[in-house]
Parts: structure tokens; sequence; C-alpha cells
């Protein structure tokens, strides 16, 4: 019994494992009637997650961005971007999950956004594949400002859409 007990307690390490990631972006879209094109991207994702074996329903962890690495195809947009989200405030956004349940053929990510100083539930539709050792997670999600207490942009009459689609993706 005891050469049994000390078996799993040598195994048990690796059965649940912390993941280092290797690569990781954010894209985001909104639009506004005369600009469809509003897409700033980061590279630069960072995360801490554990995983039980290959199950992904165990996920557990966090994802954090660096706002101020966002970039579009337009720098003084970005500017005015940054100014528009406080980024000298609230500077890095994050998601910590709570759970993950199975959904057609994939995934659902629940967990909690903290975006400007406010947190809110969030779910991402993913597509998640574990295998030999490795992650790789892709998954989408929408937001709207007004839900963190922030208002879109406008120019004269024309607003910046209030939703704005989330694109995630990290590989382990």
């Amino acid at each position: 019994m005891r050469y049994l007990v000390l078996a799993l307690f040598l195994v048990f390490p690796l059965l649940a494992g912390n993941l280092e990631l290797k690569k990781g972006s954010v894209a985001a879209h909104t639009e506004m009637a005369m600009d469809k094109t509003i897409d700033p991207s980061s590279n630069s994702l960072h995360g801490e997650v554990s995983m039980d074996g290959e199950d992904v329903t165990s996920l557990k962890g966090k994802f954090w961005v660096d706002l101020t690495l966002f970039k579009s195809d337009n720098s003084k947009r970005d500017t005015n971007m940054y100014k528009d989200m406080a980024t000298d405030k609230f500077k890095v956004a994050s998601f910590t999950i709570s759970s993950v349940v199975k959904k057609g053929d994939g995934y659902a990510i629940n967990g909690v956004m903290n975006f400007h100083g406010v947190e809110k539930p969030m779910s991402a539709d993913a597509k998640i594949s574990a295998k030999d050792g490795g992650l790789t997670i892709e998954a989408k999600s929408k937001m709207l400002f007004s839900d963190y207490g922030m208002k879109m942009p406008c120019m004269v009459f024309m607003c910046v859409r209030d939703e704005v689609d989330l694109t995630i993706k990290a590989n382990f």
C-alpha cells in the first residue's frame, strides 16, 4: 500500500502540468460607416495555463495582453485608440478561465474578462487541440466597449461600432 501511495505521489505531477505559451496573438475588429477595416492586433499575448493530461476541459489559467502593443494599419488611429482606452491607466486586459465545456465540434471557454478596470463574464467559442504534450487554442468572442464603461469615438455623426470581434490564438 505504501508503494502505491508513493507511486501515485510521483506520477500525479505528470498528469497535471503547466503549459508554456510559445506563441500567442489577439486580433480585434470593429468598423464604422466609412471604414470597415479597423483591425488592431498584437502578437504579445501572455498566458499561464495548466491542464490535466490531454483533457482540454480541465484547462485553467489566465491570459493577458498589453493594450499599448496593439497596432493597426493607421498609426494615428492607434494613438487615438490608446487615448480612448486610457491605456496610461488601464494598460493590461486579461481573461481568467473558469471552465471549458464541449460544445458541438468545439468548446466554449468561459471566464472573466478584465478590461478598462471592469470585470465581466465572457464566453468564447474555441477550437482546441491537445496532442503530444502541446496545446493549440483558437477562440472567437465578441464584446461591447459600453459594457466596460467606454464610449466609442465619433467623427461628426459617424461613430465606431460598439461591438468588437476578438480572435485569440495560442500555441503551447
